[in-house]
């Protein structure tokens, strides 16, 4: 079995008459010209929420499915994401996922380092491999958005939404100082950057058993993943692998430049994604990043799901 089908997030990325290919992926563009283009309004995902979307579960659930340690008394779980932050003058810029090293002896040091803190407000950390799972006692109801919205771009200086928003934000800053007084020596013996911050979303609600049973018989829940997210490594299986699923800094881990590419390749980022499929026609004139005649997501994962 190959890969059919190739899903790059942060693929596109802004520019001033509208979003053009990651530079990463300059050196695929012309083998990009031989597919013809479908264009669609998507929310950004990184590349464990296109997994769950795959699968058509929660990210949350995909790594509380993972977890045997799971305690009784936790009624909520999260998706924990390590974040590298840079300053500037007026705002804090998250550091690309892509570009961001980790490893499970980074989220294990990650969790023996805030629990004590954590366990002060009900919640525990738990490590699925290099994957992070918060769960709590008592349920936040805050409402952040996904980690896929955050990577590469500006922190959001504002509250969450949801009654708990400005708890949520306290805890948040509260883990900050923590880290900044416990810096990674490990990661710096590595020459990496250091974990300035986590990023929580995709909360779900424990005490729902739909929310984590799953039918092993379910075809999509059998989806082989070949990827370098450290994440969804962690979790996916990677044996004869019908998907590829990639950040556009680490496809050149995966692809060589001047190896073909799947039949079905998905572009996204900045509120966009681009479906390619082979053409059998020529493309002439220099290849256009421009989205029109927009579907909906919802379509798109559709035809998404049908590959498999």
């Amino acid at each position: 079995m190959s890969v059919s089908t190739l899903i790059i997030s942060q693929a596109l990325v802004k520019h001033q008459d509208g979003v053009s290919l990651h530079p990463d992926l300059f050196v695929w563009e012309k083998q990009f010209s031989a597919y013809k283009q479908s264009w669609f309004d998507c929310a950004n995902k990184n590349p464990l929420a296109w997994y769950a979307a795959l699968c058509e579960i929660s990210p949350s659930a995909l790594l509380a499915e993972k977890c045997s340690a799971l305690p009784d008394e936790m009624q909520q779980c999260w998706v924990v994401s390590p974040y590298h932050a840079e300053l500037h003058r007026t705002t804090v810029r998250v550091y690309p996922e892509g570009l961001f090293p980790w490893t499970l002896e980074d989220a294990t040091y990650l969790c023996e380092t805030l629990n004590p803190l954590l366990a002060e407000e009900g919640m525990q950390l738990f490590c699925i491999g290099a994957a992070i799972m918060l769960t709590c006692r008592d349920c936040v109801e805050a409402y952040p958005l996904s980690f896929g919205e955050i990577s590469g771009q500006m922190l959001p200086d504002n509250h969450h939404a949801g009654e708990d928003g400005g708890r949520l934000n306290r805890l948040l800053s509260e883990i900050q100082m923590l880290l900044f007084q416990h810096p990674s020596v490990e990661r710096h013996d590595r020459g990496e950057v250091d974990v300035n911050g986590l990023w929580l979303w995709a909360p779900i609600d424990l005490s729902d058993p739909a929310m984590i049973d799953v039918d092993s018989s379910h075809d999509k829940q059998q989806i082989a993943v070949a990827t370098r997210n450290p994440v969804l490594r962690s979790i996916a299986e990677g044996r004869d692998a019908t998907v590829m699923i990639t950040e556009a800094e680490r496809l050149h881990e995966l692809v060589q430049a001047d190896a073909p590419l799947p039949k079905a390749i998905l572009l996204a980022g900045e509120g966009h994604a681009v479906w390619l499929r082979k053409s059998i026609f020529p493309r002439f004139g220099k290849l256009k990043w421009l989205p029109k005649s927009l579907k909906q997501e919802s379509d798109l994962l559709s035809s998404l799901r049908s590959c498999f």
